[in-house]
């Protein structure tokens, strides 16, 4: 192409292209076909059941960017409080923000439309997600006090609001001690995400390890003061800061540092909800965090929880079979659309309503249905990342494996459609 002319490039280059998308659409045109027994074998989620002993259970989603996904994680958290012990809501979102909104939930001050912020991420400053801090707060209001609901993050990749939860808490526990934690801790830390000193991170660690070793040593004492609870939140979120320290600076294998320390998170939150209140708890999270066989090879949090509860961890899948789905692009977000080519998906486009559940566990694996929830077949993936390539190249948006492999239940929509981001 050295002697062709500018335009001459420009005209191939955009043939290319229509080419290529032209043999995308024809890709995609073949439709799955239909499976009998699925009408039969799916049910509202109202319907759904957990099996005895179920310490865990996760709910995942197969996007970020999409309003339904987001909004069941409400509809299916309702169902657990009134129909199972769960009693606590852990989020794939910062853990000290997370602490933050929990304050309001449980009868504190706060707007909830400005506490989305404090969830973590930009894709939780939603209508969706203000409704779940508000619907939670408006269960706790009418609730007896063994019966409230709270709610947990479990991730750490930002420092702020758990710094902020330490210092607030020590405002009620300790006079002395807040001033002084909180002096150091802004001294080091700064006061927003990512203003840390870097060069300081041995002075980071050890101001985190006295107070961890403070409220430790002070536990009793502590929880006479607030609760035992608060005291174990606030011992976390010292952690938290650490963890956050170290995957800052781990360039090497930053996605299973994170999934790792996502796991001794659930397992402490656990331990505090069995504890204190006898409850299991329901984790919300991306598909890829919470399969059961490793399904992405940057997320491990669900075979890790599966390797050690066992038959207690129950893990409810989403698909979608079209996708509308707001996603990061280098210059913004923008809504693209994409097919799963989820056969189960696909069966919902005929139904009535555009969402059902699907006990895998209770198909007759020698159905037609049973053969296909035991092979390898596409569902969607699509996380807080996009390129043109995803258009072009299904392994960027889908995964293949048996649905069994993966998950012991599936919640599936034929079309979902984007959230809109606030912009704060």
């Amino acid at each position: 192409m050295k002697n062709m002319s500018k335009k001459t490039k420009t005209i191939i280059i955009a043939a290319v292209i229509v080419i290529a998308a032209i043999a995308v659409c024809i890709m995609n045109f073949k439709k799955p076909g239909r499976i009998e027994g699925f009408e039969a074998a799916v049910t509202s989620i109202d319907d759904i059941r957990i099996p005895e002993g179920t310490r865990i259970v996760a709910l995942g989603e197969a996007t970020h960017g999409n309003r339904e996904f987001q909004e069941l994680k409400r509809d299916v958290l309702e169902v657990l409080v009134n129909n199972s012990n769960v009693r606590a809501l852990v989020l794939e979102g910062d853990f000290g923000g997370c602490c933050l909104v929990n304050d309001y939930i449980q009868g504190g001050e706060g707007d909830p439309k400005e506490l989305v912020n404090h969830l973590g991420y930009r894709i939780y400053r939603t209508q969706q997600m203000c409704d779940l801090i508000v619907w939670m707060r408006a269960y706790n209001d009418t609730a007896a006090d063994g019966d409230k609901i709270r709610l947990y993050g479990m991730d750490i990749q930002k420092d702020n609001d758990d710094k902020v939860y330490i210092s607030n808490l020590y405002e009620r526990l300790d006079a002395g001690k807040y001033a002084d934690y909180t002096t150091r801790m802004d001294e080091l830390l700064g006061d927003s995400y990512d203003t840390y000193d870097a060069s300081r991170y041995d002075e980071i660690i050890a101001l985190m390890d006295e107070i961890e070793g403070d409220l430790t040593a002070n536990y009793d004492a502590y929880s006479g003061i607030t609760s035992t609870e608060e005291v174990e939140r606030a011992r976390i979120a010292a952690g938290v800061i650490k963890y956050f320290m170290d995957l800052e600076l781990n360039t090497t294998n930053y996605h299973k540092f994170r999934d790792t320390a996502m796991k001794d998170l659930v397992d402490k939150i656990l331990a505090i909800e069995e504890k204190e209140y006898g409850s299991a708890i329901m984790i919300g999270c991306h598909n890829g965090h919470m399969t059961e066989n490793n399904s992405s090879n940057f997320t491990y949090l669900g075979s890790f929880l599966n390797e050690d509860y066992g038959d207690s961890y129950f893990t409810i899948g989403t698909d979608y079979y079209y996708t509308s789905d707001n996603l990061p692009g280098t210059s913004g977000r923008t809504v693209q659309r994409f097919c799963s080519d989820d056969p189960l998906a696909y069966q919902v486009g005929s139904m009535s309503e555009n969402r059902y559940y699907l006990d895998l566990g209770a198909v007759d694996s020698s159905s037609r249905l049973g053969r296909v929830i035991n092979r390898s077949i596409s569902t969607g993936s699509l996380g807080e990342d996009y390129n043109i390539t995803y258009k072009f190249i299904k392994s960027y948006h889908q995964i293949n494996y048996a649905p069994t492999d993966m998950y012991d239940a599936m919640i599936l929509y034929y079309e979902v459609t984007p959230t809109e981001i606030w912009e704060q």
